[in-house]
């Protein structure tokens, strides 16, 4: 455990600045909630709440991408697998890595959601239940562009994770609601798109502990591929 735990941390350390550009955009949320007159401008708070809630989404499918490319091309991978870390506790520690980092993205956000919107009225507990499906959803996005990313490169990882979660939402859409629940990532954004003032929405678990499960489905694909690559390969 002790080894998913740092090379976890570690993620998260070499990601502080694409980070820190995401909590800026809650600090922008927070300063207009102070200048804002929340009565009349709630809606638009909500709305930007929920515009920078999905720019998590996207980050945690760069995260995941670009990950493994990272530090093949540093040779970091190399030092890390030679010190009797197996590959699926180095991928653990990728995936928890995401976690974490979307983590604090999620509870910076729940924090300053609470204040801006709660002070309009808006349920804390639902924002906060907002924050549970969001990390959920970039859990499971990381860790699908973690699993294409083992044997390609980040570009075409990012596509084939958003042709892969983009495959439900359409069907959801064109066929039937149902098939958002495949990979969930699509529904549980939604959620938290769809909520307003006069409609929060309701708590729903059950698309949250589906992309947990599936979240363990892709890493250990993610684990059988990465068995057989040869990482000794430099990357361009």
């Amino acid at each position: 455990m002790k080894p998913v735990v740092l090379i976890a941390v570690n993620f998260v350390r070499e990601q502080r600045w694409p980070i820190f550009v995401l909590l800026l955009w809650v600090l922008l949320l927070a300063f207009l909630g102070l200048i804002t007159e929340v009565p009349r401008g709630r809606d638009d708070l909500l709305f930007v709440f929920k515009q920078v809630a999905v720019y998590a989404v996207v980050f945690s499918i760069f995260f995941g991408g670009s990950a493994i490319y990272n530090e093949r091309r540093s040779r970091r991978i190399l030092a890390v697998l030679a010190k009797a870390v197996a590959r699926e506790q180095y991928l653990s520690g990728l995936v928890f890595g995401v976690t974490l980092a979307c983590g604090i993205y999620c509870f910076s956000l729940g924090i300053t959601g609470s204040w801006t919107l709660g002070q309009a009225g808006f349920p804390a507990l639902q924002v906060w239940f907002l924050m549970m499906c969001l990390l959920a959803a970039c859990m499971l996005a990381g860790t699908v562009a973690l699993m294409f990313s083992t044997f390609l490169n980040p570009f075409f990882s990012a596509g084939a994770t958003a042709f892969l979660l983009g495959v439900p939402a359409v069907a959801s859409r064109t066929l039937s609601t149902h098939w958002g629940y495949l990979l969930p990532v699509y529904s549980l954004t939604a959620t938290v798109l769809k909520t307003t003032f006069d409609s929060p929405g309701s708590v729903t678990w059950l698309p949250v502990a589906w992309a947990f499960g599936e979240t363990l489905l892709f890493w250990f694909l993610a684990a059988r591929i990465f068995s057989r690559v040869d990482i000794a390969v430099a990357v361009e």
